[in-house]
């Protein structure tokens, strides 16, 4: 398990909000409080570029597969398309009416953008046109009220806090304590409720797109058979309670990890939910660990911080060997 600092990435001047591996995991993207959004070099523990244009702190970072395209999002209402190698912004987003707190690529060859935000709407943007506006946008009840030609697996009656994609599935947690799968191929929705007490703050697909990891405040963290609805299993021992902090499947689907407000990552194995292993990412001085990816490939884990730094975590005596992959 990755338990041993592989570098410490410095540059970020406030909490870091999201950390994500490129799709082959040559890169590392990180988005902070700070208004910037970085691409570093996780082996190297370098910085290669940092970009700004967001109002507010940036929420959320993805890239394209390609990783020729980032897409952001932020506290000021905006979902950006960039170039990465210029930086030059080549789209802004319209029609989220609060801020937004996710964003995903989807689509073949990455032509759609997904975003969700505290308008409770998920939306669908597309990449390769001019227009400026959602091709679809799910959810967006003006009021408490519902209408019986809502179809309840499709509305949030709150702020949609993450999202998650795999193949033609999109997730979406709620903090009505709802989590919202759609299949855009297949045209079906079905929604699993954890309760208004439980917040739902991350979500994360499994390999094979079967199951869904699903965090909430409370400290609860469960694993979900979408097709079924069934739990499969819960994971216990990491501190949530207030946060949106992140949890993820590993490359192998072996283990669950989880950041927590504590400034420890806590791994258990999947099928037993038995702790393997905790980490005290961020805890001199303890803060919370705010951002959490896992590399798509390796055993390699990046968390980022409230103390504004991102660390690149692998298992014992493998740093040189992966300062070299």
């Amino acid at each position: 398990m990755p338990t041993s600092t592989h570098a410490t990435l410095a540059g970020h001047e406030a909490p870091v909000l999201a950390a994500r591996f490129s799709k082959d995991g040559a890169y590392l993207l990180t988005a902070g409080k700070d208004r910037t959004f970085r691409l570093w070099n996780p082996r190297k523990g370098t910085c290669i570029k940092t970009y700004a244009g967001h109002a507010r702190e940036v929420r959320d970072v993805d890239a394209a597969a390609d990783n020729s395209r980032l897409a952001t999002c932020g506290g000021d209402k905006d979902v950006f398309l960039w170039d990465v190698t210029s930086g030059s912004r080549l789209r802004r987003f319209r029609g989220h009416e609060g801020g937004v707190n996710a964003v995903a690529f989807a689509g073949e060859n990455d032509s759609v953008v997904v975003s969700a935000g505290f308008d409770r709407t998920v939306r669908f943007f597309d990449a390769r046109s001019a227009s400026r506006d959602a091709m679809h946008v799910i959810g967006g009840i003006s009021s408490g009220d519902r209408n019986e030609n809502e179809n309840e697996n499709e509305t949030f009656r709150d702020a949609v806090t993450s999202v998650a994609v795999s193949d033609t599935k999109i997730l979406a947690g709620s903090v009505d304590g709802t989590v919202k799968t759609f299949d855009v191929r297949a045209g079906v929705a079905r929604s699993d409720d954890f309760g208004e007490d439980n917040p739902v703050v991350s979500v994360a697909f499994s390999g094979d797109g079967a199951c869904a990891l699903v965090g909430t405040v409370n400290d609860r963290l469960a694993l979900l058979d979408i097709e079924q609805g069934e739990l499969l299993a819960e994971y216990r021992g990491r501190a949530c309670r207030h946060s949106k902090v992140s949890a993820r499947l590993t490359h192998d689907d072996a283990h669950v990890v989880a950041a927590g407000e504590d400034g420890v990552v806590t791994m258990w194995d999947l099928v037993d939910a038995k702790v393997m292993a905790r980490v005290d990412a961020h805890v001199a001085p303890r803060v919370a660990v705010t951002a959490l990816d896992w590399h798509p490939k390796r055993s390699v884990m990046a968390t980022g911080g409230a103390d504004g730094n991102v660390r690149v975590w692998v298992p014992p005596g493998e740093s040189e060997r992966y300062a070299r992959a």
